[in-house]
């Protein structure tokens, strides 16, 4: 689920969690990104284009030979940019390098404001690939392919040394980031809360520093969404570490023009080809994730 508010993540909790545990760096490559650099990417070196998906591509996307995305590069690890502060990376980004290899093309992402790529999608844009969530009043306007599945996720220090218990999170320290969906959501649990036992939120601007809290023993848990709380894990060598189930679930998917058969026709054959072959799984794999990955290229979902 995307934030309500879009902080630049990324770099700051790449950087930050580094020092707490030590970064694991991805095999890179697939996104065109030099392996001595700091940029993360999934191998894709061995996914090459497929005739019969590139075949359905139309021929006025095929005129320029590139597959043009609209991205909010602002949401680690789905898209963020590496330390050089200029190169886009993220489950996103990998996910744009693999389908346009499949269709053919070469992955072109730009970077825009959020609420501006839905409405440019089948103008300046082929697809809108920046994390968004599914639901009736985008579907409204533009066609959804649906590849992941996010939610509300708890995490706590690796052994829960504070025994915090997901399902009684009354009178407990919990660090969320300003402007999540999460930091508007923890407020209705603690609505539920008896007077003398309320949930002490701690509310921080970089989710670099409520993991650093987490780990530090500063607070008792954290919530994020589910595919932050997997990154984290990942960056963090397992010093912190979700708990409980995930909650609230919401499907992300890759957004078309409406009135474009043949690009959704070729989206979704392309995003078929990559689950089937174990490339969807490959690429968040590289993050960390491993959970709620779809295992069919369904179209507008809930529709």
């Amino acid at each position: 689920m995307r934030h309500i508010k879009f902080a630049a993540i990324g770099t700051a909790l790449l950087l930050s969690l580094a020092a707490c545990g030590g970064a694991d760096k991805a095999d890179n490559g697939g996104a065109d990104a030099k392996k001595d650099s700091a940029v993360q990417a999934t191998d894709l070196s061995g996914l090459k284009k497929v005739d019969s998906v590139a075949s359905l591509v139309p021929d006025k996307v095929k005129a320029d030979g590139k597959l043009l995305v609209g991205n909010n590069i602002s949401y680690a690890p789905a898209e963020f940019f590496a330390p050089d502060g200029k190169t886009p990376q993220g489950y996103d980004i990998d996910l744009t390098a693999a389908l346009a290899k499949v269709m053919g093309l070469k992955p072109v992402t730009e970077n825009a404001e959020f609420a501006a790529i839905i409405p440019a999608i089948g103008g300046k844009y082929e697809l809108g690939i920046a994390n968004f969530s599914i639901n009736q009043e985008r579907l409204k306007t533009v066609n959804m392919l649906q590849y992941f599945e996010v939610g509300s996720q708890w995490s706590v220090k690796k052994g829960n040394p504070k025994k915090f218990d997901p399902a009684s999170p009354c009178g407990k320290a919990v660090g969320v980031q300003t402007g999540t969906v999460q930091d508007e959501s923890i407020d209705a649990l603690n609505e539920k809360c008896p007077a003398d036992k309320k949930i002490q939120i701690q509310r921080m601007e970089q989710q670099s520093s409520v993991t650093t809290a987490v780990v530090g023993g500063k607070v008792d848990a954290m919530y994020t969404d589910s595919s932050v709380a997997d990154y984290v894990k990942k960056l963090t060598n397992g010093q912190a570490e979700p708990t409980g189930k995930t909650e609230d679930m919401a499907g992300i998917g890759i957004a078309i023009a409406k009135n474009d058969e043949q690009m959704t026709k070729a989206t979704q054959a392309a995003l078929k080809y990559l689950i089937e072959n174990g490339y969807l799984e490959k690429i968040f794999k590289t993050w960390g994730i491993t959970d709620g990955l779809s295992k069919e290229a369904t179209l507008n979902p809930g529709a």
